[in-house]
C-alpha cells in the first residue's frame, strides 16, 4: 500500500505545480506530397480507355473504362456495369521512403454496393481501407490514413463489388508523407451481451449462429465498450433494484472482459461510480457509499477504481482506456460531485480516479466523456473548468447522435478539430446510434424517434443505417491530424428478446438501432466496420 500513497502524493504535489497551466495549441504542420503513383489522375492516356497506364485489372475488367467527367482533371477512373461485378484496379509504388503515409483521393459514388473502397499497404494483411460514402451528385474528399510503408513498396487498390446499375468515379490520388501512425479503433458497447445471452437471445451471421464476439471480430470490431457499475440488480436499493441481478457489475464486466481479449479486442472501460445508469442528469451514488462524508468518498472512489483495475490486471485483461464516469458535462457521484455544488469537489473526484488508474496501469488512456458531440461552447466551459482545476485526463470522449446533437457528421468533425487543436487532445465517439427500422416490433418508434439532419437522407431501414455509417466513418477519418481516434457503437447487441428492456418490466427501446436485426441476424451495417480500418 506504501507505493499507492507515495504515487498519490506525487502527483497531488504535480496537479499544484500545474493547475493554472495554459492549455497548449499545436499547429498542423503540412504533410509533404509524394511523386510516385503514375497516372494518379487518370489524364496520362489523353483519351477514354478500357485500361488506364500503370494500372493492373482483375476481376470483371469489363466493368473499368477512363472517362471524361467533372473530377480533379480530365478523365477519372469510372466502375459501372449492367450486372453485378466485382473488380479491383491495383498499383504498386516503388521507391518510397519507408514510414507512415496518407493517400487522399477524390469520389464521386452511386452507394449500395457490398463494399466499395480503396486500400493501400506495403504487404498482404497491412493495408489500410477506406470504404466510400455514397454521393451521387457531388464530389467529395477522402483518405486512407496511417498507411505503414515498408521495403520501399506501396500497394494502392480501388475494389468495388456491386450490383448491376452500381457506378464509382475516381480521381487524383495523392500520397502524403505523415508524422505519425493511425490505428483506426472502432467496435461498440457490449455491456447487456450476458444479460441477453441468459435471456435466450442468439447471434447469426449468414444464417449462421456463432459466438456474438467471433462475428464481431470477423466484422471488424477491434475494441469493446464495457460499463461497470458497482452493486446493480441488488433487490434492497433503489436504483440498483432496476436492473436484473447478476450483469454489468464486476464478476460479470471481468468476464466480458476476457471473452473480448480472447477475441483479441482491446476494452474501453466505463467506471460509473454507481449501482445504476448515469448520464448528464442522473449520477446516483452507489448504495454504498451514501453516507460518507467528502473524504470518504474521495477514498472510495481511488480504492474502488484501484482495486477493480488490479484484479483486470492480474486476470490479463487491463484496459487500454478507462472513462470516468459516463456523460459527466455536470460532474458526477451527485450531490457531492455536482459541479452545481462546487467544482472543486468535482475536480477532486476525477483527480482521484485518474490517479488510481494510472497506478495501475500508467499507459492506460483515461478519458472524460460528455455527450452533444458539435457544441462548441459546452466543451470550452466543461474542459475549461478541468483546466482551471487542474484535473488531469489524456483523451476526450464524446457522444454523437444525429437524434440528439441535430448535427451532421461532417459538422460533427468541424467541432472536432477545433476541441482537439484547442486542448491538444485526441477524441473518442464513445457513443453512436442510428435507426435500421422506423418503429420498434410494437410499432413504437423507440429512443431515436428520428434521425435529425438525416431523416430525410438515409431511410431508417438497413442501407440508410450503413450510408450513415459510412458517411461517419469518413468524416472521421478527414479529421485534421488524424485525432478522432475510434468510434464505439450504442448497444450493438441489445436486439429484441422476451423479457428483455432498458430495466426490470421496461420495453427494449433501441432494437432498432443495433447491428444486428431483431432475430439476431447481422446487419449490413457491419461492413462498415470490415472495410475500414
Amino acid at each position: 500500500m506504501m507505493n499507492k500513497w507515495l504515487f498519490r502524493l506525487l502527483y497531488c504535489l504535480l496537479f499544484t505545480l500545474f493547475a493554472c497551466a495554459k492549455e497548449p495549441v499545436k499547429t498542423e504542420t503540412p504533410l509533404p506530397v509524394v511523386s510516385g503513383i503514375v497516372n494518379a489522375g487518370f489524364d496520362d492516356d489523353g483519351k477514354e480507355v478500357r485500361t488506364p497506364t500503370g494500372w493492373s485489372l482483375s476481376g470483371d475488367t469489363e466493368a473499368v473504362s477512363v472517362v471524361m467527367s467533372g473530377g480533379k482533371g480530365n478523365f477519372v477512373l469510372y466502375y459501372n456495369l449492367d450486372a453485378a461485378y466485382r473488380v479491383t484496379a491495383t498499383q504498386t509504388v516503388n521507391d518510397l521512403e519507408d514510414g507512415v503515409y496518407n493517400l487522399e483521393f477524390y469520389y464521386q459514388n452511386s452507394g449500395g454496393q457490398n463494399c466499395c473502397y480503396v486500400s493501400a499497404g506495403s504487404s498482404p494483411g497491412t493495408e489500410k481501407m477506406t470504404s466510400l460514402q455514397t454521393t451521387p451528385d457531388v464530389w467529395g474528399m477522402s483518405v486512407v490514413r496511417g498507411v505503414e510503408v515498408s521495403g520501399g513498396k506501396c500497394v494502392v487498390s480501388i475494389i468495388s463489388d456491386a450490383n448491376g446499375g452500381m457506378w464509382t468515379k475516381i480521381d487524383n490520388l495523392t500520397l502524403k508523407k505523415s508524422d505519425k501512425a493511425y490505428h483506426l479503433l472502432k467496435g461498440g458497447d457490449l455491456s447487456q451481451l450476458s444479460y441477453i445471452e441468459h435471456m435466450g437471445g442468439k447471434f447469426y451471421d449468414n444464417g449462421k449462429e456463432k459466438d456474438c464476439f467471433a462475428i464481431l471480430r470477423d466484422k471488424g470490431f477491434n475494441i469493446v465498450r464495457l460499463r461497470l457499475y458497482n452493486d446493480p440488480g441488488n433487490p434492497a436499493y433503489s436504483p440498483s433494484n432496476r436492473l436484473p441481478s447478476g450483469f454489468q457489475g464486476p464478476s460479470d464486466i471481468l468476464q466480458l472482459s476476457k471473452r473480448a481479449s480472447n477475441a483479441g479486442m482491446q476494452i474501453m472501460l466505463t467506471i460509473h461510480n454507481s449501482d445504476y445508469w448515469t448520464n448528464g442528469k442522473t449520477q446516483h451514488k452507489p448504495h454504498a457509499w451514501e453516507n460518507m462524508s467528502f473524504t470518504e468518498l474521495k477514498e472510495a472512489v481511488y480504492n474502488y477504481t484501484y482495486d477493480y483495475l488490479s484484479t483486470m490486471k492480474k486476470e490479463g485483461v487491463t484496459p487500454a482506456f478507462v472513462a470516468l464516469g459516463n456523460e459527466t458535462v455536470n460532474g458526477f457521484l451527485y450531490p457531492d460531485g455536482a459541479y452545481s455544488n462546487s467544482p472543486v469537489q468535482m475536480s477532486e473526484l476525477f483527480k482521484q480516479g485518474y490517479l488510481a488508474v494510472k497506478a495501475v496501469s500508467p499507459e492506460t488512456i483515461v478519458l472524460v466523456h460528455l455527450d452533444d458531440a458539435g457544441n462548441r461552447d459546452k466543451y470550452d466551459w466543461f474542459l475549461s473548468e478541468l483546466g482551471r482545476h487542474g484535473v488531469p485526463y489524456d483523451m476526450i470522449g464524446a457522444s454523437y447522435y444525429p437524434f440528439w446533437t441535430r448535427k451532421t457528421a461532417a459538422e460533427m468533425r468541424e467541432w472536432a478539430d477545433y476541441v482537439s487543436q484547442k486542448y491538444d487532445r485526441d477524441i473518442f465517439i464513445m457513443e453512436t446510434g442510428y435507426t435500421w427500422n422506423s418503429t420498434l416490433p410494437d410499432g413504437y418508434p423507440g429512443q431515436l424517434s428520428d434521425n435529425g439532419p438525416y431523416q430525410n437522407v438515409y431511410p431508417s431501414s438497413p442501407r440508410g443505417q450503413k450510408e450513415f455509417l459510412l458517411e461517419l466513418f469518413s468524416e472521421i477519418k478527414k479529421s485534421r491530424n488524424g485525432r478522432v481516434t475510434g468510434l464505439l457503437y450504442w448497444d450493438p447487441v441489445m436486439i429484441e428478446v422476451p423479457g428483455v428492456g432498458w430495466e426490470l418490466g421496461a420495453n427494449n427501446v433501441v432494437s432498432n438501432t443495433t447491428l444486428f436485426d431483431f432475430s439476431g441476424n447481422a446487419l449490413d451495417a457491419l461492413s462498415v466496420f470490415t472495410y475500414n480500418n
